[in-house]
């Protein structure tokens, strides 16, 4: 009679066998989530307004984003503005001293502009730098306020 010797695993084995499964998937996620923290930090640091989703309702963790660029995040305020100043020659001041430029708003009202840097070295290059001359005119550079919403009573 031969009988087979089949290994039979006993109830602690099997429980730390499942905890170490657990374990290995807590892991892979973990890494999944700091791989995508990078990429998240590498886009911020580029100039991009990422929106984040972590959806946990399968067995894994799926992360997905959504980029937008954000044009205004590397905004300036430039001013006093005088009539000798154009947009044309703005821009072509702006790009020369500090680099590219996506676009300016001139607030006539208020004699100043808002432009908007497409890197963040050249906005960083702006505000550190605080003025440009245009057309002989000294003009202010500083970081753009958010601004502030204003309700209106009728």
């Amino acid at each position: 009679m031969s009988t087979s010797t089949a290994e039979v695993p006993c109830f602690k084995c099997i429980s730390y066998r499942a905890q170490l499964e657990q374990k290995e998937a807590i892991i892979a996620k973990y890494q999944k989530i700091v791989q995508f923290q990078n990429d998240l930090i590498q886009d911020f640091s580029h100039g991009q307004k990422i929106t984040a989703t972590i959806d946990t309702t399968d067995s894994g963790t799926v992360l997905a984003a959504r980029e937008k660029f954000n044009r205004s995040y590397y905004r300036t305020y430039i001013g006093p503005l005088t009539d000798e100043v154009d947009k044309g020659s703005l821009k072509q001041c702006l790009e020369k001293s500090f680099g590219p430029v996506n676009n300016i708003d001139f607030i006539p009202g208020k004699s100043c502009a808002f432009a908007n840097f497409s890197s963040p070295t050249a906005y960083h290059n702006a505000i550190s730098e605080g003025a440009i001359m245009v057309n002989g005119i000294v003009l202010s550079v500083e970081q753009a306020k958010k601004p502030k919403y204003r309700s209106f009573k009728k």
